[in-house]
């Protein structure tokens, strides 16, 4: 990670990498896929480059259950993986100087049409790259999270679609986080987050819709190293 030290090993393992690599960061390897969409194995808490693991986890659960640590390469808040999600990785080449806001709106404008054909709803892009979908109530609750990590050539994206109820795992590993979008208006994981399986997604077939989608409308920025 360009010399980075890690201030706490600790808590916080390496990625342990490899063509299973759980947290979606082998994207970064110019000899690997540009692309991935996959359902973790196993239950991993991923903090932001530079988050204070003691401040956005609960170190103590974790250890307590064997959950693994890690840090990601690029920014963002705290999150738990685990099977039920689905991660989508991307290498894509940079674009002139424009911002992360614009490459999020790029990779939604692939996710949302990719959600939207496996289930009978619409996201919305919410906060800073967030997606989120409204209930009978009309309020917007998170079904994906992402980062980026950008460089003069490259940008990376990593992003979390949630598809079974995640929630107790929240409450259980992670803290209130230090930083919030404003749409979250302080509430807490239960209120805050939804979950795509409540409206018969299912991880196979959303695998295989934002797979066909992320191909179809970035093949054309697809990093080549």
């Amino acid at each position: 990670m360009n010399g980075f030290v890690e201030p706490k090993p600790h808590l916080v393992q390496p990625n342990p990498g490899g063509d299973d690599d759980p947290l979606g960061e082998s994207v970064l390897d110019p000899a690997r896929p540009w692309l991935r969409v996959f359902e973790p194995r196993d239950t991993r808490l991923i903090i932001g480059r530079h988050q204070d693991p003691e401040r956005e986890l609960r170190c103590a659960a974790a250890q307590e259950d064997g959950v693994p640590i890690h840090r990601r390469v690029s920014g963002g808040g705290a999150v738990v993986l685990a099977p039920g999600m689905v991660v989508v990785s991307a290498r894509l080449r940079a674009d002139g100087d424009l911002g992360p806001d614009h490459w999020f709106a790029r990779l939604n404008a692939a996710l949302i049409p990719a959600v939207a054909s496996v289930g009978a709803m619409t996201p919305a892009t919410q906060g800073h790259g967030d997606l989120a979908i409204s209930g009978a109530d009309g309020v917007a609750r998170k079904i994906l999270g992402a980062s980026l990590r950008q460089s003069a050539r490259l940008v990376v994206y990593l992003g979390v679609l949630l598809v079974d109820d995640a929630v107790p795992l929240m409450e259980r590993y992670l803290a209130a986080p230090s930083r919030q979008p404003a749409y979250r208006a302080g509430r807490g994981h239960r209120d805050f987050c939804g979950h795509l399986g409540c409206h018969g997604v299912t991880v196979a077939g959303l695998i295989a819709s934002v797979d066909a989608h992320c191909r179809a409308r970035l093949a054309a920025w697809a990093g080549d190293g």
